[in-house]
């Protein structure tokens, strides 16, 4: 199946698409219980996707599967690499004279690898091709020219610029680093990811050592501003659905594919 209609139908399995699909049907049959029901179901799970606690009960078990990797204790995992998986671009910045830079949270996935490599004086391998018609530039790419910008000597910087998918991250950087007799990295990504991302590599061989980053659960006490709906909250909370989604997908496709 292409990835564009996996991702697509993705999409629709999941809000807001998935709602409004469900109030659009719901609206359509309003003469009958269940087509009212339907709409005011979709209404009220809108609403508490976009409650902060509902967000965090959602991303805590993904976030909360790997403890955090400061970076001072990085020394002393003895890997030999740091693999760092994009996580968007912010195409075309005008800021930046419409070159491709990085979406907030890959940037800071990328800031905490380009510490970690001055700290352990490892290469990073940054992985992230063209996902989608009319990106031009690979995120691999992109990512190997930020962190040149933050500090990492351009010789430790390799960037992988094919793979689409987690599990094409973990393919293609097996079929490079194994050939370096790499086996032993430090695994950068965004927190909420960290779970598929470990489960993708170690399939390929990999010994992971999880450095989680751009964590999104709120450890703060809740205020009365978190019981109301917000626009952030409801993004981070659709971001774990996927993620969600994905691990179920990953499992049906691969893992139980590989146990067969």
């Amino acid at each position: 199946m292409d990835l564009w209609l996996i991702k697509l139908l993705g999409q629709m399995l999941l809000p807001p698409a998935l709602f409004l699909i469900l109030a659009f049907a719901g609206l359509l049959a309003w003469r009958r219980a269940w087509g009212r029901r339907l709409v005011f179901m979709s209404l009220i799970a809108i609403w508490l996707l976009s409650l902060a606690p509902i967000r965090d009960f959602l991303l805590w078990p993904l976030e909360g599967a790997y403890d955090p990797l400061p970076v001072a204790d990085a020394d002393g995992l003895h890997a030999q690499a740091i693999v760092l998986l994009g996580g968007g671009l912010y195409e075309h910045a005008p800021e930046f004279g419409g070159e491709d830079a990085l979406e907030k949270y890959a940037l800071m996935r990328t800031v905490y690898a380009a510490e970690l490599a001055k700290k352990t004086g490892l290469d990073v391998y940054a992985s992230g091709g063209i996902v989608f018609s009319g990106q031009e530039t690979p995120e691999g790419e992109v990512m190997v020219r930020w962190l040149a910008r933050f500090g990492v000597p351009r010789e430790r910087l390799h960037a992988e610029n094919a793979a689409r998918t987690t599990w094409e991250n973990a393919q293609r950087l097996h079929d490079l680093l194994m050939q370096r007799d790499i086996q032993h990295v430090i695994l950068v990504t965004s927190a909420y990811h960290m779970p598929r991302a470990v489960r993708a590599f170690r399939a390929h061989g990999f010994d992971v050592h999880p450095a989680p980053a751009a964590y999104r659960k709120s450890e703060a006490p809740y205020a009365v501003r978190d019981w109301f709906p917000r626009a952030d909250a409801f993004h981070d909370a659709c971001d774990a659905l996927h993620e969600y989604l994905g691990m179920l997908w990953y499992f049906l496709r691969y893992e139980m594919a590989q146990a067969a």
